[in-house]
């Protein structure tokens, strides 16, 4: 008789280990390999084979050893201009770049039907707003949140609340420079932070209907720290440990800041059912003739009247994420690119001194801005342009992941592949502009560049569908305070700094911008 001898432990767990670790080789490195040979055979593709995280890794390892998240990203397309796409691997997927304008087109004429968003490396650690709000959700949800809030963004909205931006610019400057603009001493300002106490309090005053987040204070304190949790967690989403464990190993809080980021999630999350409950008395609160201060009746609703409108159809998570979605859109954007502007200003001083000039012709030093100035100004709207295509707060599209097969041309798309268009790739092809590396806003007026001629494939604000709906109004408090500075102000900056383009919550300027605002006399 045979005896017959059970394994030990010590073989059992070696047998296990080494079944996990074949599994995990084979779906995350044998497979991505095999996968990505397909996409050889295709004209004007770069296929690189970076397991994992793809090219993700190399966002921190650019801006460590070269100043810029996306130094990588502009070195290949400034090396291989003519690349259609980039072919690699996501964790066990196939991921898409789209670098030439043609297939962008197509994609984005497809993809709210084709496509949804891709939430797999950050919906373990994504706050539930966000995924609520109108950023990310899909299908009819998104149809039925888009209809009801386009609503407010419509030309007659926006440009109603000219006067409401303008006057929180006002203020901001009297604030901030502690002095009236015929005075000649100069003041120096975080730009990087102040910026977002402006912005967020335009968003507050047009879509809410208060003057801050927290009436009896500042509201600094609230908006600096919903920043600061979206920017960590945006550094856990790009970490290994989310590549290797997904969101919730974050959540067993094993780490210090992954507590702490927890502790601070739970409470931004009471702040803004709060911030809800008050809104939602203060309304109720209205009587039916309720008129403005003029003795007349507000002719537009704002956002948060139109979601408590819909309350019967909408839950409170829904509402609270509009609130949140636009409080953290509606701030970081904008507030990112006023600042990187002022950066290129004051090391352009030939384009300040042009912008100023222009300004100043439409505009004397104390007239009030009008939608029509602002409308009228040629170079104006160049800067503005170039400085989101040289820094803008977005590199690529949100990933999206195909539910079906598609071409996009000759590429054939299969189901649970990722697409995204490269907006900084586009914005950085020396085949679409010329020394692209270069600030220079005449490139705009004169049209010589062909990404400024076939506009389709500039892409700040996306296009298609899922086109940023909030744009009009960047635009009008972006042009507005620009305005109110340039006509004021020299702007330069405090030195030494040494500019790094790094990922806060978006692609942003680092450290902190500090300039010195000298009175114009």
């Amino acid at each position: 008789m045979i005896p017959f001898h059970l394994p030990s432990p010590l073989l059992i767990a070696a047998a296990i280990t080494t079944i996990i670790t074949i599994r995990f080789l084979v779906k995350y490195f044998i497979k991505p390999f095999y996968l990505l040979q397909r996409y050889k055979k295709y004209k004007g593709v770069l296929c690189l084979y970076k397991p994992l995280g793809g090219t993700l890794l190399e966002i921190k390892d650019g801006e460590a050893k070269y100043g810029d998240s996306a130094y990588y990203l502009k070195k290949r397309i400034k090396d291989h201009p003519s690349t259609r796409f980039i072919a690699m691997p996501l964790l066990d997927r196939m991921t898409i770049v789209l670098f030439d304008s043609d297939l962008i087109k197509q994609f984005l004429a497809k993809e709210t039907m084709m496509t949804v968003k891709y939430l797999g490396l950050s919906g373990g650690i994504m706050s539930e707003f966000l995924k609520n709000g109108l950023v990310f959700t899909e299908g009819e949800h998104w149809k039925r949140q888009r209809k009801l809030i386009s609503q407010v963004f419509h030309f007659d909205y926006m440009n109603n609340s000219l006067p409401t931006i303008r006057a929180t610019a006002k203020e901001w400057i009297e604030k901030n420079c502690n002095s009236s603009s015929s005075s000649s001493s100069p003041c120096t300002v975080n730009v990087s932070k102040e910026l977002k106490l402006f912005t967020s309090t335009v968003i507050w005053r047009i879509f809410f209907g208060e003057d801050s987040f927290d009436e009896n204070k500042t509201g600094a304190p609230t908006v600096l720290r919903v920043l600061e949790n979206l920017r960590v967690s945006t550094q856990l989403t790009l970490s290994v440990l989310n590549l290797l464990f997904g969101g919730r190993f974050f959540k067993l809080g094993l780490r210090e800041i992954d507590r702490r980021f927890m502790r601070e999630r739970k409470l931004i999350k009471e702040l803004f059912y709060n911030k809800l409950s008050h809104l939602r008395e203060k309304i109720n609160k209205k009587s039916d003739d309720d008129t403005s201060a003029d003795g007349s009746k507000p002719k537009f609703k704002n956002l948060i009247e139109l979601l408590l409108e819909q309350s019967e159809g909408l839950s409170d998570l829904e509402i609270v994420s509009q609130i949140f979605t636009f409080f953290f859109a509606g701030t970081d954007t904008t507030s990112e690119l006023l600042a990187i502007s002022h950066y290129l200003l004051a090391t352009n001083p030939e384009v300040q001194t042009k912008l100023r000039e222009e300004v100043l012709a439409h505009i004397r030093k104390t007239e009030d801005i009008m939608y029509e100035h602002i409308t009228k100004m040629e170079y104006l709207n160049a800067v503005i342009k170039e400085a989101l295509r040289v820094g803008g707060p977005v590199l690529n599209i949100i990933f999206r992941e195909a539910t079906q097969d598609f071409m996009l041309n000759d590429i054939e798309i299969k189901k649970g592949m990722l697409v995204t268009a490269s907006v900084a790739g586009v914005a950085h092809n020396p085949k679409y502009f010329s020394n692209p590396e270069k600030f220079r806003p005449e490139r705009w007026i004169e049209k010589q560049d062909p990404g400024t001629i076939d506009t389709s494939i500039y892409l700040p604000f996306s296009a298609g569908a899922r086109r940023c709906i909030g744009e009009q109004l960047v635009l009008i408090e972006y042009k507005v305070m620009l305005c109110e500075l340039v006509r004021r102000f020299k702007i330069e900056l405090k030195l030494p700094f040494k500019l790094t383009m790094g990922i806060g919550v978006v692609y942003r300027a680092k450290p902190d911008i500090h300039v010195i605002y000298t009175p114009i006399s």
